[in-house]
């Protein structure tokens, strides 16, 4: 028996009315009628009768706590949920942004030109080879407070840039290489997070991929 978290009443309290085998673990019916999965590393399998306690707001929101016959399967409290959910949804940080993109994966990033999908595609290509090149690099982004420091690393960063073929077919305007250059080191600095959860861009986020227009 686990204790149940305290000073958390956001639960709901059902029984387990029917379990299923599935692949990875068991799909299960509350008393309520709506299915759960209980995946096969659980402490503990659910059973027909059992008492589940499921902590969120409700039906229609995330689950962010499990606990069968009071054994905890998994537990996050409200501020560990929505950490959890920024990771699940932008990515852990800037390499895990990057790898998601380079696996042909939909990734959110912020729109920068506002010309249409083939424009900002350009733009969001550009912005991922960048990244992969600071992040191979280990840029000192602190350094960037001086002006000769930051000049000299910007420097080199447009050189590689522009020697990777990838960017060079691409045929970039120099607005486009601004705005990739901004995306790039806005991940890099403050990680998708940050970037992506600030305020001033909630209007221009949008959902890209490395297979746009199609999959390879």
């Amino acid at each position: 028996m686990n204790a149940y978290p305290r000073d958390d009443d956001q639960f709901q309290d059902v029984y387990v009315s029917s379990v299923r085998a599935e692949d990875g673990g068991w799909g299960a019916t509350r008393s309520d009628g709506w299915s759960f999965f209980v995946r096969s590393d659980s402490p503990i399998a659910p059973q027909e009768g059992m008492p589940a306690r499921f902590y969120g707001k409700g039906i229609g929101y995330p689950v962010r706590g499990l606990f069968l016959a009071g054994v905890r399967v998994f537990y996050r409290t409200v501020d560990e949920e929505r950490e959890h959910h920024e990771i699940q949804t932008y990515g852990a940080d800037a390499a895990d942004w990057l790898a998601r993109w380079d696996e042909g994966r939909t990734v959110w990033s912020i729109e920068m030109g506002g010309l249409g999908p083939g424009y900002e595609q350009c733009i969001h290509i550009t912005a991922a080879e960048v990244l992969r090149h600071l992040l191979a690099k280990r840029y000192d982004a602190e350094k960037w407070e001086d002006r000769e420091q930051r000049k000299r690393d910007l420097d080199e960063i447009e050189k590689a840039a522009f020697a990777n073929p990838t960017i060079g077919a691409l045929g970039l305007s120099g607005a486009q290489w601004g705005a990739a250059l901004n995306v790039a080191t806005m991940l890099y600095i403050r990680g998708p997070r940050a970037t992506l959860t600030d305020e001033s861009v909630k209007d221009r986020l949008i959902q890209v991929s490395r297979t746009f227009p199609g999959a390879p």
